[in-house]
């Protein structure tokens, strides 16, 4: 079963530096360590600025950014912090809580968050707007009380690139927020989520949908996938990232179900089935649990067990019983067992089936943890204006 196309998507491209994000970085990253500021640095934030952030903190958020969006950019340098290079140089540093004591902070990092949305969505660099919300951010992780406010910010924007198929920049927001907060497990799961699917797409095209089958003639084929240097550097990075996952979060079962997935394809069938049906152990239900069926019957079948692959693929057609992917891998398992009518039955099945309202769930597989980032969004706006 290869990585299927996103519904209304393009395939996903390899994971490439963010080149947006390389050239914002300095400008945050050169930040100077400058001291306490000086009486005369406490009006770095104008009241314009502050009242832009308070109308967004109101609840009119779309007000708001609407406002801003009618700002040049001369404007933007000189109203926001970071950017403020002549008060820099009296020694005043954006990254200093201090600056932002007099306005509702979280409200400054989901302005300039949206605004950078409302950028791409009129075709304009977001750049300006994304290193404004970065450098708020990292304020936010030395406040105590915010800390966890900043972090689920990292992941809903690693994740929101991630769903945007802007997966080079899901990577280096991640690796961004990973410097912050090197033990969110969130991160670390979005991280091991784009090397999975960098490895697979960095196979040759004609060979794609064979690294993701589970069929004795094509074992040879991802054995000498592996061999590529760069696919197995994504998938070895994959791995690491969703150990740590795990090791991070024990309760994040999509890590672990995707750890399993890395470890079958790296050729590592022993801890793939630990991985797999230790997740069925703690999972009952859910797309969780549908896939970790899935892929364990695709692991049966790869050792050549048709039989026991029948048994997982009908585990996950009682979780979903409108699956294409798990009929058709039904279908595959029982024309091995030299049973071609049930085999016919099962394809006529998937394919009479009435549309879904919903994707099958390995059809958004390639995603991982992207699913849901409007949700997770609009959670961090609201905690923003209350």
């Amino acid at each position: 079963m290869a990585c299927p196309v996103r519904p209304g998507r393009r395939r996903a491209r390899r994971a490439l530096p963010g080149l947006g994000l390389l050239l914002l970085a300095s400008a945050i990253e050169g930040q100077s360590s400058a001291g306490p500021l000086g009486r005369a640095d406490e009006g770095v934030l104008s009241r314009r600025y502050e009242a832009v952030v308070r109308r967004y903190a109101s609840g009119d958020r779309g007000g708001a950014v609407a406002e801003m969006a009618t700002w040049p950019e001369e404007l933007i340098r000189n109203e926001v912090p970071i950017f403020n290079l002549e008060w820099q140089k009296r020694g005043g540093n954006a990254l200093s809580p201090d600056v932002w004591r007099s306005i509702p902070v979280r409200a400054a990092l989901m302005l300039h968050t949206d605004c950078a949305r409302q950028a791409r969505r009129d075709g304009k660099p977001p750049r300006l707007h994304e290193t404004a919300a970065w450098s708020i951010a990292r304020t936010l992780k030395e406040r105590p009380a915010q800390g966890g406010f900043a972090r689920r910010w990292y992941e809903a924007m690693a994740a929101l690139a991630q769903g945007e198929d802007r997966w080079g920049e899901a990577l280096d927001w991640a690796e961004r927020g990973l410097r912050d907060f090197p033990d969110s497990a969130r991160l670390l799961l979005v991280t091991g989520s784009i090397e999975e699917t960098a490895g697979v797409h960095a196979a040759p095209p004609e060979t794609r949908e064979e690294f993701g089958l589970a069929d004795p003639g094509t074992r040879q084929v991802r054995s000498s996938l592996l061999q590529r240097r760069e696919v197995r550097e994504h998938l070895e990075k994959a791995y690491q990232a969703l150990r740590s996952a795990v090791a991070a979060d024990p309760s994040l079962h999509e890590a672990r179900l995707r750890l399993g997935r890395v470890a079958w394809r790296l050729g590592e069938a022993v801890e793939a089935r630990s991985a797999l049906n230790d997740v069925l152990s703690r999972e009952t239900g859910g797309s969780t649990a549908f896939l970790a069926h899935l892929f364990l019957g695709q692991l049966e079948e790869d050792s050549g067990k048709p039989a026991e692959a029948v048994r997982s693929y009908e585990s996950a057609l009682a979780l979903d019983g409108r699956s294409q992917s798990a009929r058709i891998a039904l279908s595959h398992a029982r024309l091995r067992l030299g049973d071609p009518l049930a085999a016919r039955l099962e394809v006529e099945a998937a394919v009479g089936a009435a549309p879904r309202a919903e994707p099958d769930a390995f059809w958004l597989y390639p995603w991982g943890p992207s699913v849901g980032f409007e949700e997770r969004l609009e959670a961090l706006r609201r905690e923003a204006s209350s």
